[in-house]
């Protein structure tokens, strides 16, 4: 049985592009917990490393509020 959901879309309206333009190791320092990400290949540096774009949104609950410990 799969359970996986569909892959998002960085189109999506909830979804923000992160400046600049990433490498692999980098990418640890930008990721949250309760987060989506979206990643795109962005091309290569000068040297050949990979680099990549990042998209996030913040989840949001059936509530729609995205942090339900926060007050609105």
């Amino acid at each position: 049985m799969n359970h996986a959901k569909p892959i998002p879309s960085p189109t999506d309206d909830d979804f923000v592009r992160l400046p600049g333009l990433f490498r692999r190791w980098e990418i640890e320092q930008v990721v949250d917990p309760g987060v989506d990400f979206h990643l795109e290949k962005a091309g290569e540096s000068s040297d050949g490393t990979p680099l990549f774009a990042v998209y996030r949104r913040e989840r949001t609950t059936s509530s729609g509020n995205p942090n339900p410990k926060k007050e609105q």
